[in-house]
């Protein structure tokens, strides 16, 4: 088997089964052959006879299966995706509930993009998240206590992605935005940090102390992810300018470019606070957790020439509704 078709199979566990998939597919293992990898067919999933599957698979001696990533990435529009969006219309929860049942969707989605990984086309499966999120806060926002409920606050890329892309949601419905300019800001701030999937691993997950090299390495995620986005051409300017510019600051001391002020995109600053405060209300081997109140404290009062004052304190007014 050539690296190429390694490629094609990623890795489920049997939690990823559900009966309500009607379409099968073969289920395969992992076996190293020399330097390599070949994967051997042992079971097709048929949902009809579910229980004769779940049988073979616990006695199996593996805890992580394969399929194809073609499969997956069905499972994930047709059967994931879909029951959320039917489920919405039908039912037509309140907002909190409209977040709390798509937060997991869109985690899911790119903890798999992130982490398995997945090709760069399991992010057009984030496309329908702003769109819902956007029509839910229409009419009124999110209270920010029900939306920190929600949140998760592990200390995990793609769930970082998530919780920035609902708080650039918001603070954009606190802004009037269009609904338009709502979804794309929530979809810039989902695809903001894409780019540390290309950075090593060892680096991102290191315990130490970042070296100057660590920290060029990392400090490359934005280009990387803008340029990744770019290459796809499917996003607009607004979301390559975010990826791009999330770490850019007011006073001129960001990365990558340095940029201050009024050279830095209107939305990008926008992401860099929900980035700042969303790391420090997370967790960090590091550090406390930082209660939102300790958060704000420290960003207005330590690191305030980093954002745009307007924004902060627009989103600091929102915080205590």
């Amino acid at each position: 088997m050539t690296n190429s078709e390694e490629t094609e199979f990623k890795s489920i566990t049997r939690a990823f089964f559900e009966k309500e998939w009607k379409d099968g597919f073969d289920i395969f293992y992992e076996v190293p052959v020399g330097d390599r990898k070949k994967y051997i067919k042992f079971a097709e999933y048929d949902p009809r006879d579910f229980s004769r599957l779940d049988a073979i698979l616990q006695e199996k001696n593996h805890t992580v299966f394969y399929i194809k990533e073609t499969d997956l990435y069905k499972y994930y529009k047709f059967n994931i995706l879909k029951h959320l969006l039917l489920g919405l219309v039908q039912d037509k929860p309140p907002v909190k509930e409209v977040f709390q049942r798509v937060v997991p969707v869109a985690t899911r989605i790119l903890q798999d993009y992130l982490e398995i990984p997945a090709s760069d086309r399991f992010l057009d499966l984030l496309d329908e998240i702003p769109k819902v999120l956007a029509e839910a806060v229409g009419p009124a926002n999110l209270p920010f206590r029900d939306l920190f409920s929600i949140t998760l606050k592990e200390n995990a890329t793609y769930v970082h992605c998530v919780n920035v892309g609902l708080f650039c949601l918001c603070l954009g419905r606190e802004l009037n935005m269009s609904r338009e300019d709502r979804e794309t800001l929530c979809l810039g701030g989902l695809l903001a940090d894409i780019g540390k999937k290309y950075i090593p691993k060892d680096v991102m997950f290191k315990e130490q102390e970042l070296t100057h090299e660590d920290m060029r390495s990392i400090r490359r995620h934005p280009s990387l992810g803008r340029q990744a986005l770019n290459d796809l051409k499917h996003y607009p300017e607004t979301v390559l300018l975010m990826a791009g510019e999330h770490h850019e600051s007011f006073d001129g001391t960001g990365y990558p470019m340095g940029y201050a002020r009024e050279k830095i995109n209107t939305a990008a600053p926008i992401c860099k606070i929900m980035d700042v405060f969303n790391a420090l209300t997370s967790r960090r081997s590091y550090r406390e957790v930082m209660t939102p109140i300790q958060a704000l404290t420290l960003m207005k009062d330590k690191i305030g020439e980093q954002f745009d004052p307007h924004l902060l304190n627009t989103f600091i007014l929102y915080t205590g509704k």
